[in-house]
């Protein structure tokens, strides 16, 4: 039977949905509670908290164990994508302007500083669902991997805030590695894991094939940011070229384009974003398409997708071939083939 990755994130996304509801508060201030609802109420495709519910099944695990601990990743998505709204000066997500734009950004962070905080109650109700050692183990889990995931962001605004344009593929590869490997792959897998019992062996074991699998998710994503319309993806096309990001693609382009391109593309990267034009961002992208940044990056994504699958097919043939592991298989296929 052939496996559906995004129909079966969509039968996990209810229970933890329904979760999440309990933990959004309707008192006064109305308005504050509204904002805090926003993000929330506007559901992501919830990969995260799939993969926290994944894992656990493939490690023996019970779902019902790893509901809390999926709601509070989903609901760390929520506030990190207030701030990171405001950091990068976004203008929509999921299809609606960003908070920051309806509600300016001193509402916008504290509303992100809110969730963060109901995050955390989530996290530490967890003492009603395990013994305490194991739900000190997962807190301690989710903090890690949230510092981690602040260093790959330092890493990426420091360089626009630098305009440092020529970022190497290592380098970008190790701001992935934080930024999106341990945050989005490797830190629900190893939520899960912790949950059904799995030992260190295992975590680190995760991590082998976590890497690459966060690799091609963000290689993938930023090409899709390219390519696919705004109704699509539910934000603007291109807006890592006016937000400035430092992508593989860029790094690619900056790499084969002549010096007189490289000054242009510097300039343009340069400017604020409200000072970017349309004629700006066809430049560049006509560039990445005749250089072929474009499909390198593709290339480069599929080629750690299937790194990734190597390595899990390895590193987990000692696991049952239970649905859920079936599904993290589809899923690594599903991140350097997704539309959107």
């Amino acid at each position: 039977m052939e496996i559906n990755f995004i129909k079966e994130l969509e039968k996990l996304k209810k229970p933890v949905w329904k979760e999440i509801q309990k933990y959004l508060p309707n008192k006064e201030p109305c308005g504050h509670y509204k904002m805090i609802k926003d993000y929330p109420t506007r559901q992501g495709k919830y990969f995260r908290p799939g993969l926290v519910l994944l894992s656990t099944q493939m490690f023996g695990g019970k779902i019902k164990d790893a509901i809390l601990t999926a709601t509070a990743m989903q609901m760390s998505e929520d506030w990190l994508l207030i701030h990171d709204d405001i950091e990068d000066h976004s203008e929509e997500r999921r299809h609606k302007p960003t908070l920051n734009i309806l509600h300016g950004d001193e509402l916008a962070i504290n509303t992100g500083d809110a969730l963060h905080i109901l995050m955390w109650k989530v996290i530490g109700n967890n003492t009603q669902k395990m013994n305490s050692e194991k739900a000190w183990e997962v807190f301690n889990k989710l903090n890690e991997i949230l510092l981690i995931a602040t260093e790959g962001q330092y890493l990426e605004l420091k360089w626009i805030r630098d305009n440092k344009i020529t970022v190497t593929e290592k380098e970008y590869l190790n701001m992935v590695k934080r930024k999106t490997a341990y945050y989005t792959v490797i830190g629900p897998l190893q939520l899960g894991a912790i949950i059904a019992g799995a030992d260190d062996k295992e975590l680190k074991k995760i991590e082998e094939w976590g890497i690459p699998f966060g690799y091609a998710f963000q290689i993938w994503d930023d090409y899709m940011n390219l390519i696919t319309s705004r109704e699509r993806q539910g934000k603007e096309n291109a807006g890592d070229i006016l937000e400035g990001k430092r992508t593989l693609i860029l790094s690619h382009l900056i790499k084969n384009c002549s010096i007189k391109e490289k000054e242009k593309v510097s300039k343009i990267y340069f400017k604020k974003r409200i000072e970017k034009t349309e004629s700006d961002k066809t430049y560049i992208l006509k560039l990445m398409h005749k250089y072929k940044s474009m499909d390198y990056a593709r290339e480069q994504a599929k080629r750690f997708s299937q790194k990734a699958l190597n390595i899990f097919e390895k590193n987990t043939s000692h696991l049952k071939d239970t649905k859920a592991k079936k599904i993290i298989k589809e899923g690594i296929n599903f991140v350097s083939n997704r539309e959107k």
